[in-house]
């Protein structure tokens, strides 16, 4: 073998013995001092994979937080003599004062005719507060009524909802309706 040919194999030899010995290197994703996620690549550059060109925004990628909302239960259905009594509860979970809610609740028969609409008004109820109102229904019996809803309100005094608002649904949008177990109860 020839002396150049020679250092030429001995020189790919030791070419591939050093490229060899380099360690191999992954992407590594670590924390900086502020909490912030980065991305080290094995080719020596870096980037915050928070950042707007590299992933999507944080806020944008997280679930969707549920207003707060009120709570409207109906406790119980008391038949009467001559027609049917709801008694309901409205918890104020909202971070302001309801100084005035005044639903309208509509009754049905099981083929879905309204029989009757009869309002009544909450407030005013202060944060983390219950109120306790009754409503009764003349003329027809507990056993037929197949639905209770919850309708209206759009005149309610609440946060920045007042009387003058013209803010149609805005009202019973801050008010959750708790399912019940007798009758159908909805809004």
């Amino acid at each position: 073998m020839c002396p150049s040919k020679f250092v030429q194999a001995a020189g790919l030899v030791l070419a591939a013995i050093a490229c060899a010995q380099q360690p191999a290197f992954a992407d590594k994703e670590l924390k900086d001092a502020e909490g912030r996620s980065v991305l080290l690549k094995d080719d020596g550059t870096w980037r915050y994979l928070d950042d707007k060109a590299g992933a999507p925004d944080a806020a944008a990628s997280a679930p969707a937080k549920s207003p707060a909302r009120a709570e409207l239960k109906l406790l119980r259905q008391v038949e009467l003599h001559t027609g049917c009594r709801f008694e309901f509860e409205l918890t104020n979970t909202l971070p302001y004062e309801i100084r005035s809610l005044v639903p309208f609740f509509a009754v049905s028969r099981a083929n879905g005719v309204v029989y009757s609409t009869e309002s009544v008004g909450f407030g005013p109820t202060r944060p983390g507060d219950k109120s306790l109102r009754a409503l009764r229904f003349t003329g027809i019996t507990c056993q037929d009524i197949a639905r209770l809803q919850v309708l209206g309100a759009d005149r309610c005094d609440m946060g920045e909802l007042n009387k003058f608002s013209d803010a149609k649904g805005e009202c019973l949008a801050r008010v959750r309706v708790l399912p019940s177990d007798g009758v159908k109860f909805d809004k």
